[in-house]
């Protein structure tokens, strides 16, 4: 078919068909190698030629937000990556105050600061400016300035110039060298201490953030963002999992509702406002951090957090003899990753293997090795 050009608008032609009155809009779209692939044709619908332009240019721009450009790095500015990124974790996480947005206002001020702008300029260099910069404020304000908070922050980052690659809004992004990983932490409350933190619990939706986190082990996220319709009393169970969400790799499993916790949940939906479970002042709770830390401090607690109580609450079932498969079904967590955390504190850790040492290397071994020794010919040797 012999196609006329008219006009072209964006890589977009206006080409007019022997065979109709009506323009077409023709083009060759990229393929994911970057080179041209087969041609595309689409009536505008009209033989205005007027019209038919319009139409051509409101076809372009849909098709670009649909298929955006790839930008080059040094046309990109560095926050507006981390702005799209944050909004779309607040879509998905609607009242919960994510690490996205934690991490915006620091690199925000960063920019401020540094003047680093574009994508392009936050390399290792910058990074380690940012990394530097970060150390003194957190050190300032008395935080420990650990390399844990720092790679959170610079993940974040990395997370979201790969996701505008991904989209195909960059063409590339510097690489975001993350500092070494400190230990995982270890600490978990004894049950004394457990005892200690819940009287020093003095609001209410505190005490029932503990409770949560104690008895169902989940995430502090998790918990903050329970809302009434995924706690089921007739069937005695709490789906984390929101109606319409798909499972992350944290994934958010279906536990049973313990006696105790029970009547909190029935008093907590009764006076619940707007349908969550921890709701503060009829709005529902993002963090506990402030009042979790006085009530550590007047139960005499060190290095505690929120995330604490998860790690206790299966340490502490381990070390009760639950089975490690139970555990991991209540962490969500595989099997495999409960037994490389939780396996140490059970009380059958290694049992088999410390029996069979001390069958083949104990007292009661050694007797027996003497006895074979004496018992068996001396073949091929001057000496015994």
């Amino acid at each position: 078919m012999f196609y006329e050009p008219v006009w072209e608008y964006e890589g977009h032609m206006l080409v007019s068909r022997p065979d109709t009155p009506n323009y077409f809009i023709y083009w060759k779209p990229k393929s994911i190698s970057g080179k041209p692939s087969g041609a595309r044709r689409k009536s505008t619908g009209t033989r205005d030629l007027d019209e038919a332009k319009r139409r051509l240019i409101v076809f372009v721009k849909e098709h670009e937000e649909l298929h955006p450009k790839k930008r080059r790095p040094e046309d990109v500015m560095l926050l507006d990556v981390l702005v799209d990124y944050a909004e779309g974790m607040n879509r998905r996480i609607k009242h919960y105050y994510p690490a996205s947005r934690t991490s915006l206002k620091h690199f925000n001020e960063f920019v401020r600061r540094s003047g680093i702008n574009l994508v392009s300029d936050f390399g290792l260099d910058a990074q380690q400016s940012y990394i530097h910069w970060r150390q003194r404020t957190m050190l300032k304000q008395g935080y420990t300035a650990s390399n844990g908070t720092l790679n959170r922050e610079l993940g974040v980052m990395k997370a979201a110039l790969r996701l505008a690659w991904k989209r195909g809004r960059l063409e590339s992004y510097p690489h975001i060298e993350l500092l070494p990983s400190p230990p995982p932490r270890d600490r978990f409350l004894r049950s004394h201490e457990v005892r200690r933190l819940i009287e020093a619990c003095e609001y209410p939706h505190l005490h029932l953030f503990v409770m949560l986190a104690l008895h169902t082990l989940q995430r502090p996220i998790a918990i903050f963002s329970l809302r009434k319709e995924q706690v089921d009393l007739d069937w005695n169970r709490i789906d984390f999992l929101p109606s319409g969400s798909m499972q992350s790799n944290k994934r958010r499993p279906v536990v049973p509702i313990t006696p105790s916790l029970r009547p909190m949940l029935e008093q907590a939906m009764d006076e619940s406002e707007r349908g969550y479970i921890l709701e503060y002042q009829g709005h529902p709770l993002c963090t506990v951090k402030k009042s979790f830390r006085g009530a550590c401090i007047r139960a005499g607690l060190d290095d505690v957090t929120p995330y604490t109580l998860r790690h206790t609450g299966a340490t502490l079932m381990a070390a009760s003899g639950v089975p490690l498969r139970q555990i991991a079904g209540m962490l969500g967590h595989t099997e495999s990753r409960t037994t490389e955390i939780y396996a140490k504190h059970h009380p059958d850790y290694l049992m088999d293997a410390a029996r069979s040492i001390e069958k083949l290397f104990g007292d009661s071994a050694q007797t027996i090795a003497n006895t074979t020794r004496l018992a068996l010919p001396c073949v091929g040797v001057r000496q015994c």
